[in-house]
């Protein structure tokens, strides 16, 4: 049995439209109306066709072939198709099975909307249309339109279903009941019905309930969705999902083998409408009454069985015949057999061989986020039943992200899945040829119009035209500087490494060089720097300007890709710098953006973030060994030794100051697994308030600049913040925004860490724990011969153990310029436009119970305890000198607030090219308070 709870068509059965038995009312009307709704048949006329139709063709192709399910190990099977489950018979044993006390996912699902239709209301705005895909379970359906009925205005509401009579009953049942909604059905699958309503600009909300997703393996889920958003939603259209989540495997088993047998029945329901769409056809090309295809004694040799992956956390049916069975295609229809599959041999069953039916997907909590990024989609709100048993998931069409591509689906889309995959792919690949793979050396032409894309909502939408000549940090230029600045600075590398002129106007290039990062003790030092102009160019003259520089990149991209990337290593790095600074101004722009009025900014998304839960942040800590030797920064990237010789296959490209490699000694420590929160940082600020702790520093010294005060308190001291964000400023005591991680200086961060009697990790240990706890987690499957006392041991000892039992070099991973094996659900690439919560609570998903769950990359980055110094041999790049040199400071400054330390990890805007490139050195000054930077805590061990 299904997890579809209601749908009766799987989206990926592509037709049903020449089915009589399917369709068996054959009014096919295109329009009608009555007094309380609209019928719409949107069914495709295959009537002048003389094409085997998609469903017998499915058939014939599913008997024939044999294919093994994604991730799984058992024998390939045939197939049937899943839609065939949901004839009339099939729809009414499914509606009973749902009453049934074993099936779960039915009441879990109502439980949300009785407890939660409010909230999922107040995210569907007045005047939209909500379209539910399937209709089925009306008992779900009419909790939330009765919300809708009472809270919302100019709602119409669309169901798309193939089956007529069960449609047009269902919705004269809705129309009578809510008078406020207007009312549709729109007869037809899937890919018929949604283009109708693909150019309505009202504001959509597609419904996908009962967990039919989970019928969809991973890649067919993110593709399904991936198409919709591109061909159905606007910007900030939404998807509501219902995801029935991972749970103990007696639960589910139970779900789909009732103690009444009605899934038995349900399942093996498919074997009589196989044979009535078979025969039917068979019937209209032989022009003779039908005979069977599928008799009653063959029916009979079969029976249903299902098993639960949990690793995978996936049921599969079945059937499986109890002796031997022989099939025959009917004579009528031989030669189109044939045609389709190369013979028209009887099919030959034999006892003990199964035929697939269906996949239902269970799924993590990390499933949504993970599903988010690999569909395009944003993550927005999620909403579970009283046992967390399922989850209403709802994602938006964002406005933009800057996806890694390409981007690998996990097969049960936990985060954990990828990295795993890829430790299993390191059996048959070289680590240098998974790394060629997964990051090309130079980012390709859709990678750099998405970044393009990121940075033109930056600058042309959330800054008003009218606010680009402000100046919200006083530390930086304005706004305007950066419009010119990225295109000026990709000019200027484009015309070294194609030695050519500079783009008109040349004076730009002199202009918008080079931004100012002065001194925060004393403003009048600073590097060297562009003269600004007394007056700035007209905006729409630098946008002109931006065109034709990306004209410039794009000419030269595609010469390079036709070229296979033969192309000198100089020429190479001056277009990877291109692509790398303007990604790093895209955060630039980001945070100087944090610092405006909040009424000021014109949000790209609709965000909602949830009322703050009752559960805490893990607060566990991880233990290191330490060790001689170990590998900081980048192998093999010499800029003056490669220079003009071919840029090697693979090749990795660096900043100055991640080179050259060196080695170093950490001594044994331990460090915690989550940043500090904003509640947790406010609960600190108040032991300053009340004196409880003698801090050398003021409140206002101490308080981040990521906070706005939202409600009076003490002169020092809000009695509540909101959290500075592009999508509203969430309450830090009301909202989720509590236990995100808290953005503030190095200087804030040491205080803390000092009224805790801990410390900030170094750089060196920083890098060490992230990557070693990383490969560990990938490494351990839930069937993984790790330890239970995970927990007792440095987490480099786990390691050691699992890289010998998967036969790989951990020591060689931990070496690699990108870190492969980071979860897919980390918050980088505007997977968020804000930050997400810190875990709270342990996963055992690894199957190492003991190792805590951990999270490093993503958020925010991370301080650490190092100056920002040169690695030893270091020498200063000489297409551009004075990246790192003019920030590196003498010993004598380490404790001025205006000298720079490491910072490591990636926040939520971070390129993931840079967040997954664990040689990428950033820097702030220690005071410097609006870099979206967090930390955590460490220790010696």
């Amino acid at each position: 049995m299904p997890a579809c709870a209601d749908t009766t068509l799987d989206a990926n059965a592509k037709s049903l439209e020449s089915t009589t038995d399917v369709n068996s009312d054959t009014t096919n009307l295109d329009e009608t109306k009555t007094d309380q709704y609209q019928f719409v048949d949107c069914r495709a006329s295959s009537a002048a066709s003389h094409a085997v139709p998609s469903l017998v063709k499915q058939i014939i192709m599913g008997l024939t072939t044999f294919k093994s399910l994604p991730g799984s190990d058992a024998v390939a099977t045939r197939a049937l198709p899943t839609v065939l489950l949901y004839d009339e018979v099939g729809l009414d044993l499914f509606d009973r099975i749902t009453y049934l006390p074993e099936y779960y996912l039915t009441n879990s699902e109502i439980d949300i909307f009785k407890t939660s239709a409010r909230e999922i209301v107040a995210e569907i705005p007045n005047g939209s249309d909500v379209i539910e895909l399937g209709c089925g379970s009306l008992r779900k359906t009419e909790l939330l339109l009765d919300a809708l009925d009472r809270h919302r205005t100019g709602v119409t509401y669309y169901a798309i279903d193939v089956m007529p009579r069960p449609l047009r009953e269902s919705m004269a049942k809705l129309a009578a009941r809510f008078s406020n909604i207007s009312f549709c059905a729109m007869c037809g699958t899937y890919e018929e019905a949604l283009p109708r309503l693909s150019k309505s600009t009202r504001p959509k909300t597609i419904l996908w309930l009962g967990s039919s997703i989970g019928n969809y393996h991973s890649t067919e889920a993110a593709q399904f969705l991936a198409k919709i958003s591109k061909t159905s939603l606007n910007v900030n259209d939404a998807i509501l999902i219902g995801m029935d989540k991972q749970k103990q495997s007696s639960i589910i088993m139970d779900a789909y083998h009732d103690s009444q047998g009605l899934t038995d029945k349900f399942e093996l329901n498919i074997l009589p409408h196989t044979d009535r769409i078979v025969t039917e056809y068979a019937a209209q090309q032989s022009g003779e009454a039908r005979g069977s295809f599928i008799d009653q004694k063959t029916l009979e040799k079969f029976k249903y069985v299902g098993f639960y992956d949990k690793d995978i956390g996936r049921h599969d049916s079945y059937l499986e015949a109890c002796e031997d069975v022989v099939i025959r295609w009917p004579r009528s229809i031989a030669a189109q057999v044939k045609e389709i599959c190369g013979s028209d041999s009887d099919i030959v069953i034999k006892r003990g061989e199964r035929v697939y039916i269906e996949s239902s997907y269970k799924y993590s909590d990390s499933a949504p986020d993970v599903l988010a990024l690999v569909s395009g989609l944003t993550m927005s709100r999620i909403w579970t039943d009283p046992r967390e048993y399922h989850m209403l998931s709802l994602f938006r069409k964002p406005q933009t992200a800057m996806p890694l591509m390409p981007q690998t689906v996990p097969i049960s889309l936990d985060k954990w899945c990828v990295p795993m995959q890829r430790t299993h792919a390191l059996r048959a690949l070289s680590s240098s040829a998974l790394l060629a793979e997964q990051f090309p050396t130079i980012p390709s032409i859709s990678e750099w119009k998405g970044m393009w894309k990121t940075w033109d909502t930056l600058t042309l939408h959330i800054i008003p035209r009218s606010k680009l000549l402000n100046r919200p940090i006083d530390l930086r230029h304005p706004f305007i500087f950066y419009l010119g600045h990225i295109p000026a600075f990709a000019d200027i590398h484009m015309s070294a490494a194609e030695s050519t002129p500079l783009t008109e106007p040349a004076a730009f290039a002199e202009w918008f060089e080079r931004g100012i990062d002065p001194n925060l003790e004393d403003p009048s030092i600073c590097h060297s720097h562009s003269e600004v102009p007394d007056e700035w160019p007209a905006v729409d003259e630098i946008l002109a300007y931006r065109d034709r520089v990306r004209t410039r990149i794009v000419s030269w991209l595609e010469i390079y890709f036709a070229a296979n990337g033969r192309v000198s290593a100089d020429e190479a790095r001056h277009v990877w710098m291109a692509f790398e600074h303007e990604a790093m101004h895209i955060e630039t722009l980001l945070y100087m953006v944090l610092q405006m009025d909040p009424t000021e900014i014109c949000s790209p998304a609709m965000v909602s973030v949830p009322s703050a839960s009752l559960a805490k942040p893990v607060r566990s800590w991880l233990s290191y060994a330490g060790g001689e030797g170990i590998q900081l920064g980048l192998l093999d990237d010499n800029e003056s030794t490669l220079g003009a010789s071919p840029l090697p296959a693979g090749h990795v490209l660096g900043w100055d100051n991640e080179s050259p490699a060196m080695r170093v000694d950490i001594k044994p420590f331990k460090i915690q697994t989550q940043p500090i929160t904003n509640s947790e940082y406010y609960t600190f600020l108040q032991s300053v308030v009340n004196k409880s702790f003698d801090s050398d520093r003021s409140v206002d010294d101490l308080l981040p600049r990521s906070w706005i005060a939202l409600e009076g308190g003490s002169q020092e001291l809000a009695s509540d913040y909101g959290v500075r964000t592009v999508v509203g400023t969430p309450s830090i005591i009301s909202t989720e925004a509590s236990v995100w991680p808290v953005t503030v200086s190095q200087v804030q961060a040491e205080a803390y860490a000092k009224w805790q009697g801990k410390r900030l990790p170094t750089e060196a240990e920083w890098t060490h724990a992230t990557r070693t706890y990383h490969l560990t987690r990938a490494l351990a499957s839930n069937d993984s011969q790790a330890s239970s006392a995970a927990a007792d041991k440095p987490v480099e000892e786990l390691l050691k153990e699992l890289a010998a039992a998967h036969k790989i070099d951990g020591t060689k991973q931990l070496c690699e310029p990108y870190d492969l094996f980071i979860p897919s659900d980390a918050n980088i690439g505007l997977s968020h436009w804000h930050p997400a919560p810190v875990p709270t609570s342990q996963s055992a998903s690894s199957g190492v119970d003991s190792l805590p769950e951990a999270m490093f990359i993503g958020n925010a980055w991370e301080w650490t305890s190092t100056p920002f110094h040169p690695f030893n041999g270091f020498e200063p790049s000489h297409m551009y000198p004075g990246y790192s040199a003019d920030f590196f400071d003498p010993p004598e400054m380490y404790k001025s607030d205006s000298c720079h330390y490491v910072i490591k990890g990636g926040s939520y805007i971070t390129h993931p090219r840079m967040a997954l490139r664990q040689t990428f050195r950033n820097w702030y000054q220690r005071g410097y308070p609006y870099m979206l930077a967090t930390f955590r805590l460490c220790a010696d061990s």
